[in-house]
C-alpha cells in the first residue's frame, strides 16, 4: 500500500497538469506553446532518470534511493506552487520528474522483496494502480480547477507526499550491492532521451501537430 499509493501521487501529478496549461498560461501571461514544457519538462527528466535511478538503487540501496525521490518529489511541489512564472515553473516541473524516476524505477523492485516469487501477481496490480491513475488525472485535476486556482495542484501534493513518507518506514531495506556508477553511461543516456524529446516536439511544431 505504501508504494501504490505513492504511485498514485506522482501518476495522478503527471496527469492532472494537463488540464491546467490553459490556466497556468493565462496567469504567468504565457503563450500557450511555452506552457507544454510544464509537461514535457516532467516527462523529460522522468525517462532521462529512470535508468540511472535503477542503478542508483542497487548500488546505494532501494528504499534509500526510493525516499529520497519522494522527498524531492515533495520539495519540488512547493517550489511549484510558489512558481512566480514560467521558468520557474518547468524548471520546479523538471525537478519532480527527477524526483519521480526512482519511485517508478524502484517500486516495482520493491515489490521482490515485498511478495514472494510465486505471488509476483503484485505486478499487475501495480500496473492497475498506474491506469487507473492516470484515466482519472484529468477528471480530478478538472475538480481542484473548478474550487481553487491552478497552484493548488501541486500544493496538494505536499500533504500526502509528506504522508507517503510516513508510509515508506514500513518499506523493505534489501543490501545495497556497491555497484560502481557509470557516469559517461548516464550522460549519454540523459543526452539521448533529451535529444529525443526536444526533436520530437520541433518536429511537431514545424509540421503543426
Amino acid at each position: 500500500m505504501a508504494i501504490f499509493a505513492t504511485l498514485v501521487l506522482v501518476v495522478l501529478d503527471g496527469a492532472i497538469a494537463n488540464v491546467a496549461l490553459p490556466s497556468i498560461s493565462t496567469a504567468l501571461d504565457a503563450y500557450a506553446s511555452d506552457a507544454v514544457w510544464v509537461v514535457t519538462s516532467y516527462q523529460l527528466a522522468l525517462v532521462m532518470g529512470i535508468l540511472p535511478s535503477a542503478t542508483l538503487g542497487e548500488s546505494l540501496g532501494h528504499r534509500k534511493v526510493y525516499v529520497a525521490g519522494l522527498i524531492l518529489f515533495t520539495l519540488a511541489s512547493i517550489l511549484n506552487a510558489m512558481a512566480p512564472s514560467l521558468p520557474w515553473l518547468i524548471a520546479g516541473r523538471f525537478l519532480q520528474g527527477v524526483g519521480v524516476a526512482p519511485l517508478m524505477a524502484l517500486g516495482s523492485a520493491l515489490l521482490r522483496f515485498i511478495y514472494p516469487t510465486s505471488r509476483m501477481s503484485a505486478i499487475g496490480w501495480m500496473s492497475m494502480v498506474v491506469a487507473l491513475s492516470s484515466a482519472f488525472g484529468p477528471t480530478v485535476g478538472a475538480g481542484i480547477l473548478s474550487v481553487a486556482p491552478w497552484p493548488w495542484l501541486f500544493a496538494i501534493n505536499v500533504p500526502i507526499g509528506l504522508i507517503a513518507l510516513l508510509t515508506t518506514g514500513s518499506l523493505p531495506k534489501p543490501a545495497a550491492s556497491d555497484l560502481a556508477l557509470d557516469a559517461i553511461s548516464i550522460i549519454l543516456n540523459g543526452e539521448a532521451f533529451s535529444a529525443l524529446v526536444i526533436g520530437a516536439g520541433q518536429i511537431s511544431v514545424r509540421s503543426g501537430l
